[in-house]
């Protein structure tokens, strides 16, 4: 996933506008300025990006692409998943992790993963548990958990499954952030199952650790929509039909 970009960063010609423009909201949409339901017009967009409209609007294919953004005719709207969605995005995320997973042990069994690899997998691991503490923020604790996924993702050494996973953790930004803080306790000891299983280098442990970990993820979202379901008022995600979930 690109790392934020401010303008003082950017130089002249270093990627052209459309490029820059959808790096930029992309951005701007994972780091939860917007949420699932606000509207993003052109004008506004040109204007606090600095640029035109034609650059603005092909970004905005783009997002709309990836599935980020929705058209409603005028203009845009920040997507949402509903349950269902959700649970769709969730058993392909469950899928495509416990591959990763397997791969990357696969990969370490047959001495294709360097102890440098090892060591930054570890450390993924470590600082994911360290933000899912007391005194994370849940941008943190979010942030961390990604960047550990993306990770075991990149070492499955399928370029293809890093960008199908990509996606689908981009899909799950704009709905999960504001709840991960929920669940954090969920993540450290199971981050360190699929670790152990991927070191040892045994395939089936870590697909079984990752599957593992995906489905508890997908229990506490089925939870919680049965919870605001049964208590919710009336200003709920559930009843505005957007899902909000945690994901793991």
């Amino acid at each position: 996933m690109p790392s934020p970009r401010d303008r003082s960063t950017e130089r002249p010609g270093m990627h052209n506008q459309a490029e820059l423009a959808y790096r930029r909201l992309r951005e701007r949409l994972l780091s939860g300025q917007n949420d699932p339901g606000d509207r993003l017009t052109e004008l506004d967009l040109c204007e606090e990006l600095g640029m035109s409209r034609t650059p603005v609007r092909e970004a905005l294919r783009r997002l709309q692409s990836d599935g980020l953004v929705t058209s409603t005719g005028r203009g845009v709207v920040v997507s949402s998943l509903s349950p269902q969605e959700m649970r769709h995005a969730m058993q392909l995320h469950g899928a495509l992790d416990a591959l990763a997973a397997k791969l990357a042990a696969t990969a370490q069994r047959d001495g294709q993963l360097s102890p440098a690899q090892l060591g930054e997998l570890k450390d993924a691991s470590r600082h994911a548990a360290r933000n899912a503490g007391d005194g994370a923020t849940a941008a943190d604790a979010w942030r961390a958990n990604l960047d550990f996924h993306m990770l075991l993702a990149r070492l499955s050494g399928n370029p293809l499954l890093e960008d199908a996973l990509d996606r689908i953790w981009a899909r799950f930004a704009i709905v999960s952030r504001t709840n991960i803080n929920r669940r954090r306790d969920l993540s450290p000891g199971q981050h360190d199952a699929i670790v152990r299983a991927i070191v040892a280098g045994d395939p089936e442990a870590a697909e079984a650790a990752a599957a593992e970990h995906v489905h508890e993820a997908a229990t506490a979202s089925d939870e919680a929509d049965q919870s605001d379901d049964s208590g919710g008022d009336s200003g709920t995600a559930s009843d505005s039909g957007t899902a909000e979930h945690d994901v793991n």
